[in-house]
């Protein structure tokens, strides 16, 4: 363990007095909030900004020692297969890992191929060595159903990017195939009002790796990707547009966050661009406030929903906000919770 994780154990333990000798903090009081949340100790810090987009670290002690894959790196090293089925559907893929790792699938991940281009619609975590399985997917692209180039596969994307959240929250707890479809066009019109990106096709893949759009993805995650250095013990990210707190995410450890944090950041380059009127009227976020927007939806009911024989998620629902925890085999993998107010004030 580095010394920014060695202080941030300590700090999260220090009330309890466990561990708490010879712990130092790297930073002024203000800047640090901990957190009890499903279970376990976090500790929030930050803010780190790059125009009017803003990150918050997420710190724990605790941390899985599996090494996971993601899917844009599965699907480049040529250790993943996804392919349409054989009787194909809009919603249900097919996948395999080959590899001798677990996959992490994040949902937002974009695919690129078969008959329309899709996004997987939740996370879950596909075992090593998995042979074939179905995974639950929605179409991001309205107008195609027909092969290409690639005839039913899919490929990674030219832009990492996940997902914006708008169609990611369409997909994952709205699950509406339409809804998802609205998310693309508004996404798809505005790009093109700023002149970032054509409109020739129906597909959310052609704006977000449009070479404009690709080079403001770039740009963000290059500006904000040495905040995680020295930062061993940071397992989640929360990310904040305009003073407003749109998403945490907390993954197992420290190694699937370095290969989801720029994907996270990338995803919300766009939305950041097309905001960066409203940066004026911004208001201060704190480490405390984003403790409260992780663990609000404490006392609220939640719904368990089976994503496939090894991966559930624990779904609440809310006015504000919408949390998922996903569990594979029963441990949790992905802890998410999202602003449901979308950036143009729509529900």
């Amino acid at each position: 363990m580095g010394k920014s994780s060695a202080f941030r154990f300590c700090s999260l333990v220090l009330a309890t007095a466990v561990m708490a000798t010879g712990c130092q903090r790297s930073g002024p009081p203000d800047n640090i909030a901990g957190a009890e949340w499903d279970g376990g100790p976090y500790e929030v810090t930050g803010p780190h900004s790059h125009q009017n987009l803003s990150v918050f670290l997420i710190h724990s002690p605790n941390q899985d020692d599996r090494e996971f894959i993601t899917l844009d790196q599965g699907l480049k090293e040529g250790w993943v297969k996804v392919s349409e089925k054989q009787h194909e559907q809009v919603g249900e893929l097919q996948i395999e890992n080959q590899s001798e790792y677990p996959l992490f699938l994040q949902e937002g991940d974009r695919l690129k191929g078969g008959k329309q281009d899709r996004i997987i619609i939740a996370s879950l975590v596909v075992p090593p060595q998995s042979g074939q399985m179905p995974v639950p997917a929605f179409c991001i692209e309205q107008g195609r159903w027909s092969e290409g180039v690639t005839g039913g596969n899919f490929n990674y994307t030219a832009n990492a990017a996940l997902a914006p959240k708008a169609t990611r929250r369409a997909a994952k707890f709205v699950k509406s195939q339409e809804k998802v479809w609205e998310s693309v066009r508004d996404q798809k019109r505005a790009a093109e009002f700023q002149m970032l990106a054509r409109m020739s096709t129906s597909s959310l893949n052609e704006t977000l790796d449009s070479p404009q759009v690709q080079k403001i993805s770039d740009a963000f995650a290059q500006a904000l990707q040495a905040v995680l250095e020295d930062h061993e013990d940071a397992v989640g990210v929360a990310i904040v547009i305009n003073g407003k707190i749109e998403e945490v995410n907390i993954y197992p450890n420290h190694s699937l966050l370095k290969k989801l944090y720029p994907r996270l950041l990338e995803s919300y380059a766009l939305q950041a661009t097309l905001e960066k009127d409203k940066a004026k009227e911004a208001k201060t976020v704190e480490p405390a406030d984003i403790v409260k927007f992780m663990t609000e939806d404490k006392s609220k009911p939640r719904r368990q929903q089976s994503i496939n024989a090894d991966n559930t998620a624990s779904m609440v629902f809310d006015s504000k906000e919408e949390a998922a925890t996903t569990y594979y085999k029963g441990g949790a993998v992905h802890r998410q919770v999202l602003s449901k107010q979308s950036p143009s004030g729509e529900k």
